[in-house]
This record gives structure tokens, sequence and C-alpha cells, in this order.
């Protein structure tokens, strides 16, 4: 006959007997499995889900955006108003209206007889101013007529390019304006085809005629 055993021993050995049968380890005894290190480190291998972490996070694709895409738009709105401008401009009934290429040659013509008449002008002013020191007191009455005549023409000449300038600068005035083309005398079209061949027109043809005649 075995000999008795306390009650504690008896109720602890039942104990661990009955914690054995359920899977769970008896008091004072740890679980065996994952070590906890071992799962940190799979933890911290794991591909994080947090917005803007590392691997596996979609991050939103950011708009490619092209260096001369904002050039280019502001160049085709630039043409477009300016073919807008162009074809306000009033013509003769039957003709074509301005493209912004043609009024653009005709401008570029009117800039280029700008620039010429401007150094001729200056020139002048230079020759005059030269010929005004070098006059001397010992000429006779031939020469001195010959050097006012002379001096008379050049200054004859100087006023016709200043006039012909202005009448250039004022039809370029009329095309920022947007009155290039509209006659000065009666309000109506000058026509297309006569500044095409004469630019810095500001009569009609009838009205220019009728300026002739007086």
């Amino acid at each position: 006959m075995l000999p008795a055993l306390p009650v504690e021993a008896i109720s602890a050995r039942e104990a661990d007997m009955a914690a054995a049968g359920r899977g769970t380890p008896p008091p004072g005894k740890k679980a065996r499995g994952t070590r906890p290190s071992q799962a940190k480190k799979a933890a911290a291998k794991a591909p994080s889900t947090r917005p803007g972490g590392g691997e596996g996070t979609a991050r939103p694709a950011k708009p490619v955006s092209k260096p001369g895409a904002k050039s280019a738009a502001k160049r085709g709105a630039g043409q477009a108003a300016k073919a807008a401008k162009a074809a306000k401009l009033p013509v003769r009934e039957g003709e074509g209206h301005w493209t912004a290429s043609e009024l653009a040659e005709v401008r570029a013509g009117l800039e280029e007889q700008i620039g010429a008449l401007r150094r001729e002008i200056a020139a002048s002013a230079s020759q005059i101013a030269e010929g005004d020191t070098s006059e001397g007191a010992g000429d006779d009455q031939a020469d001195a007529g010959a050097k006012t005549y002379e001096r008379e023409h050049e200054l004859a000449l100087s006023y016709n390019s200043q006039d012909l300038l202005a009448q250039i600068e004022r039809a370029v005035q009329r095309m920022d304006a947007g009155t290039y083309g509209i006659c000065e005398s009666c309000a109506k079209p000058i026509g297309k085809a006569r500044l095409q061949v004469f630019p810095r027109a500001t009569l009609c043809v009838s009205c220019k005629q009728r300026e002739e005649r007086r």
C-alpha cells in the first residue's frame, strides 16, 4: 500500500495533469514557441504599411511637368491674340481679312524704314553741323552762294526725311491702337491692297484724289 501524499501535493499534481490535457503550460512554466527576440526581428523585417513608410508602401505619383509646356502655351495664346487683332482691321468690300502674317510683314517693312530714316537724319545733321563750322570768311561770292545752296538742299532733305519718319511711326502706332486701315477723312476702310503697296497711307483713294485736286 502506497504512502498517503499530502493534500497540497495531490492538488498540484492534479492541476499539472489537467493543464497538460488542455495544452496549456502548468503554473511556473513558460509556453514553448516563438521567442520574444525572434518575434521582434520578424516584425522589423516585415514591410511597413504606414504612409510614407518603407517597402510595400504605394506612394502617389507626382505629376511631371514639361519645361516647355508653359512657354508653348503662352506662344500659342500670343499668336491667337495677334490673329484676332489682325482680323478686326477694316477692309474694303471683296477683300479678305488681314492675317497675322500679312500684318507682321507690313509692320516689319515699316520698322526697317524707320531705322534707315533715323540713320539718314543723324548723318545729315552731322554734315550740316560740319558745314557750319567749316565756313570761312575768305570765300568769294560764288563759293558762298554754292555753300548756301548746298546747305539749304541738305536741310530740305532732312525735313523731308523727318516728315516721312513721322508718317511711318504714325502708321505703326495705328497698328498698335487697332485703327490701322481707317481713312482719317471719311472714316471708311482705306483698303488692304492699297496699304500693302503704300503702308503709311492715311487716306483712301477717293479722299487722296480729292486732296490732290485742291
